[in-house]
């Protein structure tokens, strides 16, 4: 089997998958009166999807490693059209609240699925470039969602928008069933497995449990990996993501002006947002390489956690459009570097049988970050500034060389 029979199909879906809920992080700041949300309502819709993935993934992973992987990752794209359709049709807090946790559940078998995938085809020596590969295609789906996302509503509407982004996502759905194999080794037993257990979710639970504590007790640096992966995901996903909207705003005012040009801050947003992500997808496959190939894992992380830093530290001075243009494109080289070698580095230490177990488990800790990023940033908001919560970031990017450490 090919890594391209493999990597394609899987990373077209995944990448379309995202782009309804990427466009929620470009646009749902300013355009929350659509769907009928306070601004306080926009932090817990854009972090309420990753708190349901931090206990879901795990059990995911327990899943994946007993049935196989297509069927998980299949049911994650069909819940990833729902999501999708219910953000172009519904309107209030529980309503738009369901959307999202439905959008929880799916990505997270999705990206469970597809993270545990890649370690099938994978080996040490070419980890760190597949593992790239597949993010460049999540990555691609970070970029169009926002890019194309803040055009489309200020030209059609938030509502039209997300009706097309779930055809795009059911297009999805369709190339993973027709193109997505089965990877699992030793399926059949996996299968039989499963099916024992399925009568008892006391003895599933309890086998969820000692796996868990098994991995954690074979490895002892893994501790100190998904911290760091928590400490990533928080800065460059759950902070970045949500207040670029913000910083603009607040920066360039309603209107953001660039030569002849004039653009909302809405486009403006999915603007940089699309380049940062394309930008970290052209990275993430090269900084893999060169952790498999030249400098090693840890000498690659560690320049990404220095870059990322100075990202943050730019964007808390920043007072112009060119000041935050750098400092996104500073943490566009960090974030597509963590992604693609730290899951290599995790995928080095897994245990062979129990690459979904561990996906699960590092899957939660970036669930985590991601999740309290949103939270946190606009909770501050009322008792600190926007840059005293990137100042946040850069302390938490330093606290990641300490960490990686103590994973010598």
């Amino acid at each position: 089997m090919t890594h391209s029979r493999v990597l394609f199909p899987l990373g077209l879906a995944a990448g379309l998958s995202l782009l309804g809920d990427l466009t929620l992080y470009a646009v749902l700041p300013t355009h929350r009166q659509s769907v009928g949300l306070s601004l306080g309502a926009v932090g817990v819709m854009l972090g309420v999807n990753r708190l349901v993935r931090i206990p879901g993934n795990p059990v995911a992973g327990f899943i994946l490693d007993r049935v196989g992987r297509r069927k998980i990752f299949i049911l994650g794209m069909l819940l990833g059209v729902l999501s999708t359709l219910g953000y172009g049709l519904l309107h209030g807090f529980v309503p738009f609240l369901m959307a999202r946790i439905v959008w929880g559940v799916g990505w997270t078998l999705i990206n469970v699925g597809g993270m545990t995938i890649v370690l099938d085809v994978s080996t040490p020596a070419n980890r760190g470039r597949l593992t790239g590969s597949y993010n460049a295609w999540v990555l691609a789906g970070f970029a169009l969602g926002p890019l194309l996302g803040g055009f489309l509503v200020d030209a059609l509407g938030f509502r039209a928008t997300m009706l097309s982004y779930a055809v795009a996502t059911a297009i999805g759905l369709l190339i993973a069933l027709v193109g997505l194999p089965e990877t699992a080794p030793q399926l059949g037993a996996g299968v039989r497995q499963g099916r024992n257990a399925a009568s008892s979710p006391l003895r599933q639970l309890g086998d969820l449990w000692q796996n868990s504590r098994g991995l954690f007790r074979s490895i002892p640096g893994l501790l100190p990996v998904l911290l760091l992966y928590l400490l990533a995901q928080f800065a460059n996903l759950g902070v970045m993501l949500s207040t670029v909207n913000l910083l603009l705003e607040q920066c360039c005012g309603p209107t953001i002006s660039v030569g002849a040009f004039a653009l909302g801050v809405a486009s403006a947003s999915g603007i940089l947002l699309a380049t940062r992500s394309l930008l970290a997808g052209v990275v993430g496959p090269v900084a893999g390489r060169l952790s498999d190939v030249r400098w090693g894992r840890r000498t690659v992380i560690a320049g990404s956690l220095v870059v990322g830093a100075a990202a943050f530290g730019l964007l808390a001075i920043a007072n112009s459009l060119w000041a935050i243009v750098l400092g996104l494109a500073l943490g566009a080289v960090s974030s597509g570097t963590v992604m693609s070698v730290l899951t290599a580095h995790v995928g080095d230490l897994t245990p062979p049988g129990k690459q979904g177990a561990m996906m699960g488990i590092y899957a939660t800790a970036g669930d985590i970050g991601a999740a309290a990023g949103p939270f946190l940033a606009f909770a501050l908001l009322p008792v600190i500034d926007l840059q005293g919560v990137y100042l946040l970031c850069t302390l938490a990017c330093l606290g990641g060389l300490l960490l990686l450490r103590c994973t010598e």
